[in-house]
């Protein structure tokens, strides 16, 4: 996200010139040596060979772009191993050509003209050339991809091959951030699968056995078409429960998982292990608008004031952390100064008050982690000192995001990556005809803000225009938000090559840049 205006104009000008170079291949390694990440910068050489254990946190369906899973932030580990991104995500908020050389927009940002690096390879052999990006994306485009992501390729009115390696896309409407969508599904090209086969990737490495939900190992691509791995194998192990997983990192049963937990993040060390970590998730509370009482902004701006979010950080986060003010995130290239309401329990009784709810009360829908029923027991105690009576519904997670998508709820725990990536997160959640809009919110101010952002290619006006959209948000609170909270990896001591993500809002690590020591 963003520190000032400055800053803002260099990171963006980059992203809209989205020339590769060297930075753009660090992008998917990183450097070490940022505090609260103690990886790669004394590691010395690379080592070659060995087998590199990885502990996933969730399971995957199948081996394919389309899927969503595998395209989540901690999947990402997997999937960056057998596809290629055409752009990445690097510091600082920026987006970065990776398989692409460039990604360049004409003067109103409708046409855009991805250039390819020559002589790249999917593992099979055949070529990964204008052809089969257009073809890719016009994959998941389609309803039966069953892909999140045919919302994005909505976007796009024609795709044509314009040379070998150049494709020009039109959009619908003008998007200056039209190639931070192909950091992910639409950026990472495949072959169709055939059947319940894996999606061909030009990745690093290949598929050598697969047991979908459960463990899939790859060995190392020998055609590969850049710089190779390091390990000859990685094997990657299902391993949902954050405290197995922990303790098999510290067995040495896994080399490296990722956590989300705070706890663990600080006895990383105490246990001999290295971290790479990032502000990548941030932690909100979620109001449906569509009913009462929510439906009045001086109820939600009542919780706003109730909250105590610099206490709440300590307590649940344990100063991992910290506190969010806003839809734009402390890295993001579009940071800009902003008030957010300060923990002030007698505004709060006295909004309700004029509001005619003084003993406001209703649910909170949460998921059964720890650390999210831990963050939902502080609430409900800063909440009853304002006079608001909170009663925590714990629900399995694929029934919080059925209640989150069909409304069905009051108020909800909403814990998201999507505030990384700004111009994604304020198109996504805040237009009033988006499906992600899950507050049913509409402010025709922020909307248009939010649009004047995205079809601006100069970024002093965009950046104006999301910082207004930005205080939109918080004053009329469709969600309040609480911390940005440290998440990511850990690793044994003989994990080298561990990158730095200290100042990355998407964490995102190429495993053949990490090897196991000998």
């Amino acid at each position: 996200m963003k520190r000032h205006y400055l800053l803002a104009s260099a990171a963006l000008a980059a992203a809209l010139t989205l020339t590769a170079c060297s930075a753009s291949d660090d992008a998917l390694s990183g450097t070490g040596g940022a505090a609260g990440n103690t990886g790669a910068a004394a590691d010395g050489p690379a080592v070659d060979g060995g087998t590199l254990k990885i502990g996933l946190d969730r399971p995957f369906a199948k081996l394919d772009p389309a899927d969503g899973t595998l395209i989540q932030m901690p999947m990402m580990v997997l999937a960056n191993a057998l596809y290629d991104p055409l752009m990445v995500n690097g510091d600082n908020g920026t987006v970065q050509p990776y398989l692409a050389k460039s990604f360049t927009p004409n003067t109103d940002a409708t046409i855009w003209t991805l250039d390819l690096r020559e002589g790249v390879t999917f593992s099979d052999g055949k070529p990964l050339d204008a052809q089969a990006v257009a073809d890719h994306v016009a994959r998941l485009a389609k309803p039966e991809s069953k892909c999140a992501c045919a919302l994005d390729a909505a976007a796009i009115a024609t795709t044509a091959v314009t040379g070998p390696t150049t494709v020009a896309f039109t959009l619908k409407a003008p998007d200056a951030a039209f190639p931070n969508l192909f950091t992910r599904s639409l950026g990472y090209v495949s072959e169709a699968p055939a059947g319940d086969s894996p999606a061909v990737g030009s990745g690093p490495y290949t598929v050598e056995s697969v047991q979908p939900g459960v463990s899939v190992t790859l060995a190392r691509n020998p055609a590969y078409w850049g710089t190779k791995g390091h390990a000859d194998k990685l094997v990657y192990r299902v391993l949902s429960d954050a405290d197995s997983r922990y303790q098999s990192l510290r067995s040495g049963d896994t080399d490296l998982i990722w956590t989300e937990t705070p706890g663990q993040l600080k006895q990383a060390a105490a246990d001999g292990l290295r971290t790479a970590t990032g502000p990548g998730s941030t932690s909100t509370v979620v109001f449906n608008t569509k009913a009462a009482p929510f439906d009045d902004v001086r109820v939600r701006r009542a919780v706003q004031y109730a909250i105590d979010r610099e206490a709440l950080e300590k307590v649940v986060f344990l100063g991992q952390g910290a506190v969010s003010d806003g839809p734009i995130g402390s890295r993001s290239p579009y940071r800009t100064a902003g008030a957010y309401p300060a923990h002030d329990t007698a505004k709060a009784r006295a909004l309700l008050a004029e509001a005619g709810h003084p003993d406001l009360a209703f649910d909170y829908l949460v998921d059964s982690r720890p650390e999210a029923q831990q963050r939902a027991t502080v609430l409900q105690q800063m909440l009853g000192e304002a006079g608001i009576r909170m009663t925590i519904k714990p629900m399995d997670n694929a029934s919080l995001g059925t209640a989150m998508l069909q409304r069905k709820f009051q108020v909800l725990d909403f814990i998201t990556s999507m505030f990384g990536d700004t111009d994604t997160a304020l198109g996504s959640l805040y237009l009033p005809n988006s499906p992600y809009n899950f507050m049913g919110w509409t402010d025709p101010e922020a909307a248009k803000a939010i649009a004047e952002g995205r079809a601006s290619t100069d970024p002093a006006k965009r950046s104006a225009a999301y910082g207004q959209a930005a205080r939109r948000v918080v004053d009329e609170a469709p969600m309040a938000f609480l911390t940005e909270n440290t998440v990511g990896f850990l690793s044994t001591a003989k994990v080298g090559g561990l990158p730095d993500l200290s100042k990355r809002t998407v964490l995102n690590v190429s495993p053949a840049t990490l090897w196991v020591k000998r």
